[in-house]
């Protein structure tokens, strides 16, 4: 899995905008394009509505080259020359997921004030 652009906001009209890089991968135009969520193993996975031309998904194909060239110019991999072995590294991602979510719930909380 690769991040593809900057993280966006939940802003406060309900909606979730998506990077431009991503619309660009796409292939999307506004007004014109569909696309559809679906949640796989708690990862939400954005879709774009394609044609089917007699059994063949031409789009699809040319949207998995460009995620493809774009996991080869920005996939971040694990690093097995790094001095910290794999568990330490996960202790020290853990520590910081525990710091952002005591951060996210205390801002939650200060909205509901």
């Amino acid at each position: 899995m690769v991040q593809i652009g900057k993280n966006v906001k939940y802003d406060d009209y309900g909606r979730v905008t998506i990077p431009a890089q991503l619309a660009e991968m796409l292939n999307l135009v506004k007004g014109h394009d569909e696309v559809w969520w679906n949640v796989v193993n708690g990862n939400v996975c954005l879709m774009k509505v394609t044609k089917s031309y007699s059994g063949f998904d031409f789009e699809v194909k040319e949207i998995q080259e460009n995620l493809r060239e774009y996991e080869k110019r920005y996939l971040d991999e694990y690093d097995p020359t790094s001095e910290l072995s794999m568990e330490e590294l996960e202790e020290r991602a853990r520590q910081e997921y525990l710091r952002d979510k005591a951060e996210r719930e205390a801002f939650v909380k200060s909205k509901k004030s």
